[in-house]
């Protein structure tokens, strides 16, 4: 990951997510795990409730996505979606104050 665009904390979540996806954390024969050095990165930028959530929906969208493979469900072509977009009216600056506020914007001590 040599991208200007995306800061180490980034990276490191994103590695780590990749360590999840692809079970990085099983190893095999010839090719040790990895997923303890990820998480040493991790653990630089994060705290452990922040791993945790990132862990949660790394997990979530690994489910879902296997989950929706496996029975064929093409949720993007689906033209049901479009009525989801018009269920919610959100404020934007209701939302930034909520995000603002929330545990994960903490920083690590």
């Amino acid at each position: 990951m040599q991208s200007t665009h995306f800061s180490q904390a980034e990276k490191a979540a994103m590695k780590w997510a990749e360590v999840m996806t692809e079970k990085h954390y099983q190893g095999s024969a010839g090719k040790p795990p990895t997923h303890h050095q990820a998480m040493n990165e991790l653990k630089k930028y994060f705290t452990e409730e922040q791993i945790v959530e990132i862990s949660f929906v790394c997990g979530f969208f690994n489910f879902w996505n296997r989950f929706t493979d496996s029975l064929e469900i093409d949720i993007e072509d689906n033209p049901m979606m479009s009525l989801f977009a018009k269920s919610t009216v959100i404020d934007p600056n209701e939302y930034v104050a909520y995000m603002k506020d929330c545990w994960w914007n903490k920083k690590k001590q």
